[in-house]
């Protein structure tokens, strides 16, 4: 009885250190398999409320240039091609680092639809754009910034919007919408960013 079960003993050891070799062979692929530089998956949006201002923030990465990124956020009057909600994008002036952009846009949630109207001035610094609506049509306030930042191969972007609507609608449905929107956005911009990106140099 006791041959048995030493003889039970090897075979476990053995079967149990050729299964660590194992897993440890797979984990060390693994860590090769994994590209050293690999991107940040921080696409991340929230959205917040505090006595009727609504607080957007949204940060997502791309594998591509600054400035192309920054060639995109700011082809104001391209913005229709990519933004589909965003009807008309007009700029009304332009100058090397500023630019007065009017938008049309539609919102759209469940039995929900409003007019959008914006009069947007926007300031360009560096890696920061700044925007503010003077018309206050649809907002009583309107204001905020995109942030642009490049770091080891990769674009880091981030949205933040402080919006007080002029309009009756539900707290928990303009968060809904506010999330919504922001997170499509997001998509498209990163599509966006992603086929100019490919496009040849002239």
């Amino acid at each position: 009885m006791f041959r048995d079960t030493h003889a039970a003993a090897r075979v476990g050891g053995r079967s149990g250190a050729r299964r660590l070799a194992v897993t440890a062979a797979l984990m060390m692929f693994s860590a090769v398999a994994l590209p050293a530089t690999a991107v940040p998956q921080s696409n991340t949006v929230t959205v917040s409320e505090d006595s009727g201002v609504y607080n957007v923030a949204a940060t997502f990465t791309v594998t591509h240039a600054a400035s192309t990124a920054i060639a995109v956020l700011t082809d104001y009057a391209q913005i229709p091609r990519f933004m589909p909600e965003v009807r008309m994008s007009t700029v009304l002036e332009q100058a090397a680092d500023r630019a007065i952009v009017e938008q049309e846009a539609i919102a759209r949630f469940m039995m929900f639809s409003k007019r959008i109207h914006l009069v947007l001035e926007v300031q360009e610094e560096g890696g920061t754009i700044r925007f503010r609506d003077r018309c206050g049509s649809s907002f009583a306030r309107y204001e905020g910034r995109w942030t642009i930042a490049e770091k080891d191969g990769y674009t880091r972007i981030t949205y933040e919007l402080s919006a007080q609507p002029s309009f009756e609608v539900p707290e928990f449905l303009l968060k809904r919408l506010f999330k919504r929107d922001a997170t499509h956005m997001i998509e498209r911009l990163k599509t966006e960013i992603g086929a100019r990106a490919r496009q040849p140099m002239n």
